[in-house]
């Protein structure tokens, strides 16, 4: 339950990828943080997240044709969910297995993925692709010095030019107002961005740019990102000022230059336990977050076998319940230590909170 941080290394980094780049853009130091543990997070991410991997993997391979009924369908499915929640296991994420019950809207992501099945069996047939048209799933597209990089769900070449998918699970749109006050939906900007320099990377590979770049839904809905070709090279050029930028504040060692702490740019980050700039953050902020650090008062066991801990927090105490048994429960070596931990439910007008699947303590 309790876990000490790996010694990590701050190295310079060799690349970016358009999948981190617009997420870099508000804290560059989490791109650091995450090179630097090589990416590996050093916090669980949330359920649907790991499902969403297995998702795209069905995707494609339905879009190669290696899954083209619904008896491959069953058995790639069956191992890749598998697979997964033995990883999850392995990784102490028990309590977010199996899958089925942890997962937003299971049964229906697993039918909308069957259900592009059947529209490709119905649009192409149910063993071949279309004669006049070529796919390149997981098409990986680079600069020459490999410092962008990306990987394209699918690329389709036809008659009509060159087409770049990329499939998402989740929300396609933001609300936006404009200039009346009337919220309007818009796809996300970081999707947008992401596309864009798909096309670029592709023309500096082909010397010419994709036709169109689109975004798919789970729903099968085909979303064009509308682009100039002007504005793909901005996002390049930019990208690789950014990378630079970076790269001289390590070098310089100024990180506090690019570390963001806020509310809104950590709190989906994996690498808030090895941050120094959150840490001295979050004592100010501990309310406004999903955290808490403390000194570990006292351990208190529950007649349900359950415990729970009390920490001071700025000479505030803090109860903070359900923990089990089944835990590695070792938090009596840290009594009057401080520990911090991630990822906590919080009660509604309380400073107090509750453990559950994703919380993590480290000392």
């Amino acid at each position: 339950m309790i876990r000490k941080l790996k010694a990590n290394k701050i190295t310079l980094l060799n690349r970016i990828s358009a999948s981190q780049y617009y997420s870099a853009l508000s804290c560059p130091y989490k791109l650091v943080l995450a090179n630097s543990f090589g990416h590996q997070p050093l916090l669980p991410v949330n359920v649907n997240a790991y499902f969403g991997s297995i998702i795209h993997k069905m995707i494609e391979l339905i879009s190669k044709g290696e899954i083209n009924d619904e008896q491959k369908f069953s058995e790639n499915w069956t191992a890749l969910i598998n697979k997964k929640e033995k990883e999850l296991i392995e990784n102490g994420l028990v309590s977010i297995t199996p899958l089925k019950y942890f997962v937003t809207d299971f049964a229906l992501k697993k039918n909308q993925v069957k259900a592009l099945l059947q529209k490709r069996k119905v649009k192409f047939g149910p063993n071949q692709m279309p004669s006049l048209a070529k796919y390149y799933p997981e098409k990986r597209l680079e600069n020459k010095d490999g410092t962008i990089v990306g990987i394209a769900d699918l690329i389709i070449e036809n008659d009509e030019g060159i087409t770049i998918l990329d499939f998402k699970t989740g929300k396609i749109y933001s609300e936006a107002i404009d200039e009346c006050g009337v919220i309007e939906h818009v796809i996300k900007k970081e999707y947008e961005m992401q596309l864009k320099l798909y096309a670029h990377l592709y023309f500096l590979i082909t010397n010419k740019y994709p036709a169109k770049l689109f975004l798919v839904t789970l729903s099968n809905d085909f979303i064009e990102v509308e682009f100039e070709s002007s504005e793909c090279e901005k996002n390049y050029s930019e990208a690789l000022v950014f990378l630079s930028n970076i790269n001289i504040s390590i070098d310089k060692g100024t990180f506090a230059e690019i570390a963001k702490p806020s509310i809104e740019n950590c709190k989906y980050c994996s690498y808030r336990p090895a941050c120094e700039f959150y840490s001295r953050w979050l004592p100010g902020n501990f309310e406004n977050t999903s955290d808490l650090t403390g000194i570990l008062d006292k351990i208190t066991q529950f007649n349900n076998g359950s415990f729970g801990l009390q920490l001071n927090l700025n000479d505030k105490q803090v109860l903070v319940n359900g923990f089990t048994n089944n835990s590695d429960n070792n938090f009596k070596d840290f009594l009057n230590k401080e520990i911090t931990l991630y990822s906590l439910k919080k009660t509604r007008q309380s400073l107090n909170a509750t453990a559950n699947s994703y919380t993590i303590v480290y000392e």
